[in-house]
This record gives C-alpha cells, sequence and structure tokens, in this order.
C-alpha cells in the first residue's frame, strides 16, 4: 500500500515538473558581472569587438551571432 503511494506520489511529481519544463516558467537572468554594461552594449561597442578579435587571432567574430569562427 505505501509503494503504491510513493509511486504515484513520484508520478505525480514528475507530471509536475515536466509541466514546468514545457510552459518554462523561469525567467532570464539580467544581472550585472562587475559593474560591466550589459551584452548589448558590449556587441556594439567597437573597442570591444576590437579587444575580442585580438585575442583570438585567426578567427573571426560574428557580433550579430555572438559566435567566434574559425
Amino acid at each position: 500500500m505505501q509503494t503504491r503511494l510513493l509511486l504515484m506520489l513520484l508520478c505525480l511529481l514528475s507530471g509536475l515538473n515536466a509541466i514546468a519544463l514545457i510552459t518554462n516558467l523561469s525567467q532570464p537572468s539580467r544581472a550585472d558581472v562587475g559593474g560591466m554594461p550589459p551584452y548589448q552594449t558590449l556587441v556594439r561597442d567597437p573597442d570591444f569587438t576590437r579587444a575580442v578579435k585580438s585575442i583570438v587571432q585567426g578567427c573571426s567574430v560574428d557580433v550579430t551571432l555572438a559566435k567566434v569562427v574559425c
């Protein structure tokens, strides 16, 4: 009897977890790190783009996709 109740509870919790994953209840993170400006500001900053390109020599940076292509 207790095993059956535990199994039903586990199924219920699994179902609730699946619903939460499907509806995506979490909010995206918008935290500033070390007082740095948001991502959009950095992407538009030519000095930042130039610095990233100099670090990854031999590669190109596609700032519209935020990808490094080597």
